[in-house]
């Protein structure tokens, strides 16, 4: 075969819906046995031989070679009866007509169906259309941008047959360059991608769209790695498809960052599994502790307790309802983490929110003998999560009353309009925040007066918590204060949020 059997000009072109397709030289197959004798040959060795397979079938493997390459005929029929196979070696066959034809030979056993060997079956590969493919791709302004690239770039003809390839290409794999040119691209995949790659060169066949995909590739060591195969089409000047040009870039790092984070996924789920077991489980025993402990404090229930007794009862509850705050706090930061926690926006007076609030206070107020007032300019309607912001205000009112000063504290809840928002604030006059630590404040476990919260209890979870509701609401939250003159911590949201 010559160059000018296959007249070129156009390396790509768009694809149509069916492309023209010339099709390159088939692979030629001859089965031979024990002693050498072909007893097995497909249409296209004999045809190509100018033999029918009638004829061929009964030949020597010799009869099919130039006298001068007799010996090494007689070398690879030696070594792959030592070693079983025969690995791309460039032989010379001889024509009926006596034209010599070079091509390229791999042989493997072949064993009959009760598992006994009977011979090699051998493939046999034109090296003439495996030359004349890459002076196609080997114009010279591309040539050195493809031998050169630090990508991997190989060129396959019709068949999927490697007729070219860089030195990224080979060095990743583990061949040397003559050792790859004439192997199919199937034998450069791992095992667990050669459906997909069968596929996808059938579809390619077909319609002439690459596109691009990822399959695992296979080193000559046995080696695999994920990579990612962009195709580009070559075509000869008669418009027909001929064969493809394939850069494949190794996505180990990549591939390894995906099982990573799939593994953390898992890990995170099976971390929120848990938490909410965990929870349940530790809020569960606290409701009857609370309960039954509650109703020891009063004498008509289950009879009076001494002061020591009553004592002993009441920290008992204080500490169950700290617990009990705590879960809750753990649970609702993890919530938020993963942007789990449930929002249910409806319509509702602000008024009737600051009451509900108000009567749940009373009895902390009056322990605590601290003023506390609440205040809405007029009756404010919004539409927003009215349990999440009772939430955010409660906790913000806790935090008020643990830093007031007992008989002399004040705590004041005011609701203003601000065009579209509506603002809440708490206001105190308790002991305040230093300046160089309230912009820290809203952090994941910030306590700003450590020595307080060892005497009133605390996560430092709570502002955090407040924060992401506030955020998940479409508003936002701060705060002012002044050292030993109080603080105020406010958040305004939008009246109208979106209902979910």
């Amino acid at each position: 075969m010559s160059k000018q059997d296959f007249p070129t000009k156009n390396l790509e072109r768009p694809s149509t819906n069916r492309p023209k397709i010339r099709k390159t030289l088939p692979e030629l197959f001859r089965s031979v046995d024990l002693n050498g004798i072909i007893i097995d040959c497909n249409e296209d060795y004999a045809k190509r031989l100018g033999y029918t397979v009638d004829e061929v079938i009964g030949m020597s493997l010799f009869d099919h070679s130039p006298a001068s390459d007799k010996h090494q005929i007689s070398d690879s029929f030696e070594t792959w009866k030592k070693s079983g196979s025969v690995y791309n070696r460039k032989i010379n066959l001889l024509s009926k007509d006596q034209e010599v034809v070079k091509v390229l030979l791999t042989s493997n056993n072949r064993y009959s169906s009760d598992g006994k060997l009977i011979g090699s079956a051998t493939i046999l590969r034109d090296i003439s259309e495996i030359k004349w493919l890459q002076d196609l791709v080997k114009i010279k302004k591309y040539e050195s941008l493809y031998e050169n690239s630090p990508d991997l770039y190989r060129t396959v003809n019709y068949h999927g047959i490697i007729i070219d390839c860089n030195k990224a290409y080979v060095d990743k794999l583990g061949y040397t360059k003559d050792e790859a040119i004439g192997m199919n691209l199937l034998d450069h995949t791992s095992d667990q991608s050669v459906s997909n790659m069968r596929v996808n060169m059938a579809n390619w066949r077909n319609t002439g769209e690459g596109k691009t995909t990822e399959v695992w590739m296979k080193k000559k060591d046995g080696g695999e790695f994920p990579a990612q195969l962009t195709p580009t089409n070559l075509y000869d000047d008669d418009n027909a498809l001929i064969g493809r040009n394939v850069v494949i870039k190794d996505i180990s790092e990549l591939h390894d960052t995906k099982q990573n984070l799939s593994e953390r996924e898992k890990i995170d789920q099976l971390k929120e599994e848990f938490l909410s077991v965990v929870t349940h489980e530790l809020k569960s025993p606290l409701t009857p502790i609370i309960g039954f402990s509650q109703a020891l404090t009063k004498p008509n229930l289950l009879g009076e307790l001494n002061d020591k007794q009553l004592d002993a009862v009441k920290t008992i509850i204080a500490n169950a309802t700290r617990l009990r705050k705590l879960i809750t706090d753990l649970l609702d930061t993890h919530k938020l983490e993963l942007g789990q926690m449930k929002f249910d926006s409806k319509e509702f007076e602000v008024n009737s929110l600051l009451e509900s609030i108000k009567t749940s206070f009373s009895f902390a107020s009056k322990e605590k003998n601290i003023d506390m007032s609440f205040h809405s300019d007029q009756n404010i309607v919004i539409v927003s999560d009215r349990d999440r912001i009772e939430q955010v205000i409660t906790n913000l009112i806790y935090n008020a009353i643990d830093f007031v000063l007992e008989g002399t504290g004040k705590v004041k809840v005011e609701v203003q309009k601000e065009g579209p928002n509506v603002k809440f604030s708490v206001i105190d006059n308790g002991i305040g925040i230093a300046k160089e630590k309230q912009k820290e404040l809203f952090g994941k476990f910030y306590q700003a007066d450590t020595s307080r919260t060892r005497k009133h209890g605390g996560t430092g979870l709570g502002l955090s918590i407040c924060k992401g509701i506030i955020e998940n609401l479409g508003g936002k939250i701060s705060m002012e204060s002044v050292e030993n003159e109080g603080s105020t911590f406010y958040f305004i949201i939008p009246i109208q949020k979106d209902k979910v």
